[in-house]
């Protein structure tokens, strides 16, 4: 189902772990994002992975979030071997700290994730999977509905899906308004790429149910923030630009 190819592939850099205390590790971040870049991502990964102290649940999810940004972009870029060595090295991470703390929001969430990679690189039937994504993103909502991460993927869980499947662009949009409105409480808006991405995520959601005028005034907000973001700029704002004519 090609729907499951672009389930959460979008990532989630999480207000709650890279806080303004990791800068650099969220600008390193923010600059893969920007570029696609796996060799990037790869760099930032490992990295942290050797300076991590693995004993530590708090490094662990920080450590797993790089795993989640990684992993997505060599899906993306149909590296499927390496995708799967480095999904079931965090995966190891992730058993570690559900171990210790079963009702761990982040820990739950990244589970349901990482599931639906698997799905995405067609290595394991999607309906077989699909109760178990849902059923790790829906409890890791539940324990702790104020996180970033936490509602970006849950808003891309309803946006990528056709309808019939339970998709609703809608409600999705509820869900990426409120992790904006969290982060711009917070003051983390720079070099943040969650932020860039929910407020390109918001007019893609304006523009598919219809709302063009408001999808032409969050690309243009996102365009002010970051000019550079290319897929907004050189196809998805030209293109709404043609629609409205």
């Amino acid at each position: 189902m090609k729907f499951y190819k672009y389930f959460l592939l979008l990532l989630a850099c999480s207000v709650s772990l890279f806080s303004h205390g990791q800068g650099n590790l969220q600008k390193d971040l923010y600059q893969a994002f920007l570029y696609n870049d796996v060799a990037k991502w790869e760099k930032v990964t490992y990295n942290y992975e050797k300076n991590a102290d693995l004993s530590s649940n708090v490094d662990l999810l920080k450590l797993i979030h790089c795993y989640y940004g990684y992993i997505s972009v060599l899906i993306d870029k149909d590296q499927d071997k390496k995708a799967t060595e480095n999904l079931k090295k965090a995966e190891t991470y992730i058993d570690k700290i559900l171990k210790e703390e079963p009702n761990n929001a982040a820990a739950l969430n990244y589970k349901g994730v990482f599931i639906s990679y698997y799905v995405s690189m067609n290595k394991m039937k999607a309906p077989a999977l699909g109760n178990q994504i849902l059923t790790n993103l829906n409890k890791a909502y539940k324990l702790d509905p104020n996180n970033v991460q936490i509602l970006f993927d849950r808003g891309n869980s309803l946006f990528y899906p056709p309808k019939m499947f339970g998709g609703n662009k809608t409600e999705a949009l509820k869900y990426y308004q409120k992790a904006i409105s969290i982060i711009e409480k917070q003051n983390n808006t720079r070099e943040n790429w969650i932020y860039v991405q929910l407020l390109f995520q918001v007019g893609r959601c304006h523009e598919l149910t219809g709302n063009l005028e408001l999808a032409k005034k969050e690309y243009e907000k996102t365009l002010k923030i970051e000019p550079n973001l290319k897929l907004l700029r050189d196809k998805y704002y030209p293109g709404l630009l043609n629609k409205m004519g």
